[in-house]
């Protein structure tokens, strides 16, 4: 019998999400798109995901469990998952999220009508309250990854999922990966395939992807001065990465990273772990080159957050309810 093409393999890291992980396991083993092959990575879970993983595979056996011994981090999980991955693309979903029933066979069609090497859809964040909120990515549609690389750079969320990827981005490329990295790890491998392969990218405007907020998320938890630092070295990874690469987008660039210290800043994080963090981040912040790079008035308010608590926290607050009031908290 002559086996079947698979078109798409899906790359589910897995740790401790037992909650979730059978309504992500349903959206994908429940695709319209039937040839593909939905590749679970346990991160050494200590949780009952294992035991959901193993019912769902003696099910479907399009489902392949991949088990590590100790945990390594998102970063090393989905390296595990692309490089044992079978299909002519891949797609990476987070375990604790979900897709809608048609996404992979929309992007698929695309692939296939355009010959794109990318194809990204719309994602909706999903609150807690289960309000959904657009985060449109169709500026990332270009020749060669540039308007994509851009994109993020102002602003535009960076996440690997919900998109497909030809394998042979990955097979072609050897792609600088971090053990135990579990912060912007997909800016560190998504900044570098658009820089390595120029890719082709194209969009669809149908949505792809939920990605849903919970209270155990470790992006919602209160970082550690040690998760602040990891997640502040790969922002600035990536920043040294593409003024190496694509010195072109140096402004571009600038604007980015200064905004994040910025960020950082408003949230309260102490001055020294962030100048501590990266040579040159003393200098970029004051006034003269935070108005260089961004404007006056952010330079303006910028220096206030670091000189000011009580305008800081009244930043936050502010913030906090706009984000609210998006529904994106």
């Amino acid at each position: 019998m002559e086996e079947v093409k698979i078109r798409i393999s899906v790359l589910v890291p897995v740790y401790n999400v037992e909650k979730d992980l059978p309504r992500c396991l349903d959206s994908l083993l429940g695709q319209t798109l039937r040839d593909i092959e939905v590749i679970c990575v346990n991160d050494a879970s200590p949780d009952g995901s294992a035991r959901i993983l193993e019912e769902y595979a003696a099910r479907d056996s399009r489902l392949r469990i991949i088990t590590k011994t100790a945990n390594e981090g998102l970063m090393m999980a989905r390296k595990t998952g692309y490089l044992n991955a079978r299909g002519e693309y891949l797609c990476f979903c987070d375990s604790d999220d979900f897709m809608p029933s048609d996404a992979l066979e929309n992007l698929w069609k695309k692939g296939v009508a355009s010959g794109a090497d990318i194809v990204v859809g719309d994602m909706y964040l999903r609150n807690l309250e289960e309000r959904l909120v657009l985060r449109p990515r169709r500026s990332a549609k270009g020749p060669d990854g540039r308007n994509y690389l851009k994109a993020i750079l102002h602003g535009a969320t960076c996440s690997l999922c919900g998109s497909i990827y030809r394998r042979s981005l990955f097979t072609a490329n050897t792609y600088h990966t971090l053990l135990n990295q579990s912060f912007s790890e997909d800016r560190i491998l998504l900044t570098q395939l658009l820089v390595l392969t120029a890719p082709k990218v194209e969009v669809i405007t149908s949505p792809t992807y939920y990605y849903c907020l919970n209270t155990a998320s470790i992006t919602r938890r209160k970082l550690s001065e040690k998760a602040l630092r990891e997640q502040l070295k790969a922002l600035f990874w990536c920043y040294d990465y593409v003024n190496a690469e694509v010195p072109d987008l140096g402004p571009d660039n600038r604007n980015f990273i200064v905004r994040y210290m910025s960020l950082y800043l408003e949230k309260g994080v102490p001055r020294s772990v962030i100048e501590s963090s990266y040579p040159q981040a003393y200098d970029m912040l004051q006034f003269a080159e935070i108005s260089k790079a961004t404007s006056p008035r952010f330079a303006f308010h910028t220096v206030m957050c670091k000189h000011s608590m009580p305008y800081r926290s009244a930043c936050t607050r502010a913030r906090g309810l706009i984000r609210k009031i998006q529904g994106k908290d």
